[in-house]
């Protein structure tokens, strides 16, 4: 006789007996990761409205802002160099260390959830697999596992460069920075392109190619997961520098990017951190293989007990894709949004540090430091709001600068807040002494008088706050928009001694010049944008002084510019003998002379001249009221059209390097009229 069996209990029977098998029931339930995906997408897309809002309003926009790569370089560079690669700021660095530390706790959380490269990795991948045009490699496979070394090679490559430079190499092919800039930041193209062919057409043939195989920031964050290799590290680095062995961590990083890549490879999984996994409840697991498929890395969670996979970035694919509840984050439901909740958080953190805290873009110390310090005759001055300080060059080419003054010793600058401290034996130097050094004289002429004013009223100013020539040059924007004003003067004094030139007609008065010095901002106007400088100047004395000639007053202010003059002893002892090497001198109008950006760039062109036999010399003079360029030249070697053509013209200008070597650049001056050989 038949038996009749309940259909429930048949169709549970069918599903136990056939358990790789996905039934209807649980289709209809199964669960997205949507957190997780409106935290990815919401990242990029204000990735790309930022840039495009940027591109439309003609606007600069700072596409590095919150970059942990950059931070962790950076952070390097400090502590290898006591130096902070140029442009990096404090929340940067902040989100590198951040970075570092959600990985050790939690996992590549940055990976997983806020990365904009590896959202668009994860996008080709599905679409190349609903196209059924993607390569599988295996995880574990032999290709997986040999390709997995090429993110370290990668990763030594960008760390040694940058370390050695205090540059960041890794915007010379980044996809992200070259994306983002439109290809205008400091890039090398062919290696920008290679990258982002490698994160789209690699990702559109194999599984999250860029972040498995190329991402040197996957291959910094997984030496992270080897956290007993940082110590090691760490340790070894204390031990070197103690033997005082130069240049330890060159090889102290090749054996960490190496040891990581062999473990990496041999192993594929991580060791002494993350202290948070993914959990898996056996009982519960029905080994239907769903959370493989549903991990971006293709991971086979279904055969491990805790997921410490070196791809893991605990970003819960697997978790939603679960059905019988049997993978939780840390063994715990409670948990499931922790990872996604301490990205957030983590990043908050990152971003008040770094607008907290600042590291010293350099931290030089020279001469008898060591002994001042112990003998306490080390004293120390600071000062904020040099704007100057703009970078790592900047700092550096302060520090070369102080190293010549007799009696400091040592210097530490902080970009973001444009500030100084000075180290310094008080027994040889003192603050004044300082204050001169950061100071550079300027004259600065914006029109000449109209000839029907035969002189300019003179005033004599006390102006506290101009420590440095960014503060004279903000300081004559603010005046430049003083109608009446026609140039000034700055020389060093406590305060500082102003001498401005205006029309006698004109209100001068010291309550209207106050109101312009002590403004707290300056807004100047361009054609694209206002910019806004900060102020911090102080009127403190203020002085009538009679007036000055109009032609004395156009000749004052040329002193400055006529310094760029230039002679070439080497030209000239080659070309002594006037019999057999005639001398002319040709002349040019060059009115843009007087303008300081033109200026910056003469000493480039000075140092193109010296490159050119027979050029003897190059002198800026006066000419009535019109500013002219005087090269003096050999008649046997040059001519009018020569010179126009190969020098004032040239399409392009070699500079001679201070360390003897050359380099070829773009002309930084544009010369429009003709000049011609005076005649006797």
């Amino acid at each position: 006789m038949m038996k009749i069996v309940p259909c429930g209990f048949l169709f549970s029977y069918l599903c136990m007996r056939n358990r790789h098998k996905t039934n209807i029931t649980i289709l209809m339930k199964r669960k997205h990761n949507y957190p997780r995906l409106l935290l990815q997408w919401g990242v990029l897309l204000s990735i790309v409205v930022t840039v495009v809002w940027a591109a439309v309003g003609e606007q600069a926009v700072d596409v590095e802002k919150y970059c942990p790569f950059g931070g962790l370089q950076a952070f390097g560079t400090f502590l290898i160099n006591n130096s902070l690669a140029c442009s990096m700021s404090m929340v940067q660095i902040a989100m590198g260390l951040v970075l570092a530390a959600g990985v050790i706790l939690f996992s590549k959380l940055f990976c997983g959830y806020l990365c904009p490269l590896g959202t668009l990795g994860e996008a080709m991948s599905r679409v190349g697999r609903k196209l059924k045009v993607q390569v599988e490699i295996t995880s574990g496979s032999v290709a997986d596992r040999l390709l997995r070394g090429v993110k370290y090679a990668l990763l030594f490559t960008i760390l040694y460069n940058t370390f050695l430079t205090s540059e960041l190499f890794c915007k010379k092919l980044d996809p992200f920075y070259a994306m983002a800039t439109g290809f205008q930041g400091e890039i090398v193209l062919w290696m920008s392109l290679v990258t982002i062919a490698l994160l789209f057409v690699g990702g559109f043939f194999v599984k999250m190619f860029w972040c498995r195989y190329i991402c040197p920031l996957g291959a910094a964050s997984n030496i992270f997961k080897y956290f007993f290799l940082l110590v090691i590290a760490g340790l070894a680095a204390w031990i070197l520098g103690l033997a005082g062995i130069e240049n330890a961590w060159v090889w102290i990083l090749a054996l960490v990017c190496i040891a990581a890549a062999l473990l990496e490879i041999f192993t594929l999984r991580s060791w002494g951190a993350p202290v948070m996994t993914i959990v898996r409840d056996t009982d519960a697991c029905n080994g239907c293989g769903l959370c493989q498929k549903k991990c971006p890395y293709g991971i086979g969670v279904q055969n491990l007990t805790s997921v410490r996979h070196i791809d893991c970035t605990l970003c819960g694919e697997c978790v939603s894709s679960c059905h019988t509840d049997a993978l939780q984050v840390g063994g715990r439901r409670s948990l499931r949004y922790l990872p996604l909740a301490m990205t957030v958080v983590l990043f908050a953190i990152a971003v008040v540090l770094g607008r907290t805290v600042e590291l010293p873009t350099i931290d030089v110390k020279w001469g008898n430091y060591e002994q001042l310090e112990s003998e306490q005759h080390l004293k120390s001055y600071s000062l904020d709001g040099l704007q100057s300080i703009k970078c790592y060059g900047s700092s550096s080419a302060l520090a070369m600068k102080m190293r010549k003054m007799q009696g400091v010793v040592g210097l530490k600058t902080f970009v973001r807040r444009h500030g100084v401290e000075i180290f310094y034996d008080g027994r040889l130097t003192d603050t004044v002494n300082l204050k001169r050094a950061l100071f550079t004289p300027m004259t600065r002429k914006y029109r000449n008088p109209s000839p029907d004013m035969p002189s300019l009223k003179v005033l004599k100013l006390g102006v506290e706050g101009l420590h440095d020539r960014m503060d004279l040059v903000y300081f004559g924007m603010a005046l430049q928009q003083v109608k009446g004003i026609y140039g000034f003067s700055a020389e060093f004094s406590c305060p500082v001694d102003v001498t401005l030139y205006c029309d006698p007609a004109a209100e001068m008065s010291e309550e209207y010049l106050r109101e312009v010095i002590e403004a707290e901002e300056l807004v100047f106007h361009t054609k694209k944008e206002d910019k806004v400088f900060p102020m911090h100047n102080e009127l403190r004395s203020y002085k009538e002084a009679g007036t000055i000639p109009s032609q004395e007053f156009i000749e004052v202010m040329f002193r400055e510019i006529k310094a760029l003059s230039g002679r070439y002893s080497k030209h000239i002892e080659a070309c002594a003998d006037e019999t057999k090497y005639p001398r002319a001198v040709y002349e040019l109008e060059y009115k843009a002379i007087e303008h300081l950006p033109v200026r910056s760039g003469f000493p480039y062109f000075k140092s193109f001249l010296s490159g050119k036999e027979g050029i003897l010399s190059i002198d800026v003079a006066l000419k009535g009221t019109m500013p002219v360029l005087r090269l003096t030249y050999v008649t046997t070697m040059w001519d009018d059209a020569k010179i126009w053509n190969e020098i004032f013209n040239a399409p392009s200008w070699t500079i001679h390097m201070v360390d003897g070597s050359t380099k070829e650049m773009a002309p930084k001056l544009e010369f429009k009229k003709e000049g011609h050989t005076l005649t006797e």
